[in-house]
């Protein structure tokens, strides 16, 4: 009996290390959605309708036809602040339910603009240097379930989990941009976005995480069984470049017309995993692998309109974008298993498992400057903003069946959104703006964990602080 008894201990065990095991090994995805971060707490007050607008620093990065606009030097900075809440609830696993919190704050954007005054023709000019945090992939998750089966003869056999995974991390870009007017309605400007590790070294993240398990026989707690698994992800030295265009049209003083493309880019990384586990009845294990990795950022293109109303006071926008979300690949040349070789960058699985539809952004703002026609000299020139939009994130979509997850329909995630903002322009030298924005989705995020009926509420509060110097 007692031999029977350290067989099935040790059963238990080995299969406990190996799920482990195969857990770590199983994707290497940026589990943060790697939807971009949005720039300027102008803009953004706006919901982010900024494409047709585009008359303040950030134009480099809604749309850099705008940067025309601009017509004397300044210098910018913007700050964020951040909260974020992510609750899981699964049908499958009750035990799993959860609340995960994160805040984060940090520069958004930087930028300095210098209008040219001699060019050809009298036709506005405009060069820009641009420092803008394109993603944040920072998350924290920390679950418990429980995961049973039969054993021969009757025997209920129960692993108990608890996982606590932490991400943290951001790409950003130094961004060279110019404007340049063609007519007097039309514009145009181009932006080259450098990603090297060697100009901005925080270009870099990094996943932990610890998953401890235990065995229970008959809801027994089964000594001397325990496992704990710890997976070190760290993604360095990261290189590429893209381009940005844009086109800024008035076809009347009023109404503006704008549109943008951001190109797909590939951008290298240099990708170090360690694996340990240690268990109570057996030997530790290691591993340690390092390869390059090479992952394929989508394409976008954007359009916008934006109309000011008589008076000058009102300004009301829209932008659609869309955004080519099965461009976003993972290629993995040294993979030993050759379909893991080229995988999707939302799930991590082969493309061919993991389908993403392309998603459509809408996004609708208004502005409102406090002009007063009587008064000569503006020395206290207030504003107001707000928006609200649809900003969906790329997901598997995939069903659960007595087999495990099957292959995904494509289709995106939900997310809405609101914002709120207000500015002033101090004698017509300091430029002050705040904006709060509130994006939440729910139903969504249903693969984070491969488990069926298994779905998480989002909600997200950052706020905006941006100051712009003229001279």
């Amino acid at each position: 009996m007692r031999r029977a008894c350290r067989r099935l201990l040790c059963s238990l065990t080995a299969l406990l290390c190996l799920g482990l095991s195969a857990a770590a090994q199983e994707s290497l995805t940026i589990t943060s959605s790697p939807n971009p971060v949005g720039s300027g707490a102008r803009a953004l007050g706006m919901g982010g309708a900024f494409i047709a607008v585009a008359d303040d620093a950030t134009a480099a990065s809604w749309n850099p036809g705008g940067l025309t606009q601009l017509e004397r030097p300044e210098i910018s900075i913007v700050h964020d602040f951040s909260f974020y809440k992510e609750n899981f609830r699964s049908d499958s696993h009750r035990e799993l339910n959860s609340d995960d919190t994160l805040d984060l704050n940090g520069i958004n954007y930087l930028s300095a603009v210098w209008p040219i005054p001699w060019t050809i023709a009298g036709r506005n000019l405009v060069l820009s240097l641009n420092y803008q945090r394109k993603y944040d992939f920072d998350r924290d998750i920390n679950v418990d379930y429980r995961t049973s089966g039969l054993l021969p003869g009757g025997i209920l056999a129960s692993t108990l989990s608890d996982v606590r995974y932490r991400q943290r991390g951001e790409l950003a870009c130094l961004s060279p941009a110019f404007g340049f007017e063609i007519t007097n309605w039309l514009s145009v400007g181009a932006v080259v976005n450098l990603w090297y590790h060697d100009l901005l070294p925080k270009n870099e993240w990094e996943t932990r995480q610890v998953e401890q398990a235990r065995s229970l026989i008959n809801g027994v707690m089964a000594p001397f069984n325990q496992a704990r698994l710890r997976v070190e992800r760290n993604y360095e030295d990261f290189d590429g470049i893209s381009f940005t265009a844009g086109v800024l049209v008035k076809p009347t003083d009023r109404l503006s017309l704008g549109a943008v493309y951001h190109s797909k880019f590939t951008g290298r990384v240099k990708y170090t995993e360690v694996v340990r586990i240690g268990q109570t009845s057996g030997m530790p294990g290691f591993l340690r692998d390092v390869r390059p990795l090479e992952y394929d950022f989508p394409s976008a293109f954007g359009v916008g309109a934006a109309y000011r109303f008589p008076g000058d006071r009102l300004t009301l926008s829209l932008d659609v974008t869309r955004r080519e979300w099965d461009e976003f690949v993972v290629r993995d040349p040294k993979n030993p298993q050759l379909a893991m070789r080229k995988r999707s960058g939302v799930t991590g699985l082969p493309t061919e498992q993991s389908p993403h539809d392309a998603t459509y952004a809408v996004r609708l703002g208004g502005e409102y400057v406090f002009v007063f026609p009587k008064k000569p000299v503006q020395n206290f020139l207030p504003s107001v903003r707000a928006g609200v939009f649809y900003d969906p994130e790329p997901a598997s979509r995939r069903r659960f069946s007595w087999f495990g997850l099957k292959k995904g329909d494509g289709k995106a995630d939900n997310y809405f959104g609101m914002s709120l903002g207000a500015g002033v322009l101090l004698y017509n030298r300091v430029n002050i703006d705040a904006a709060y924005v509130y994006r939440w989705g729910d139903s969504v995020r249903e693969a984070t964990f491969g488990m069926r009926g298994t779905e998480a509420g989002v909600d997200q509060h950052t706020l905006y602080l941006s100051t712009v110097i003229y001279f």
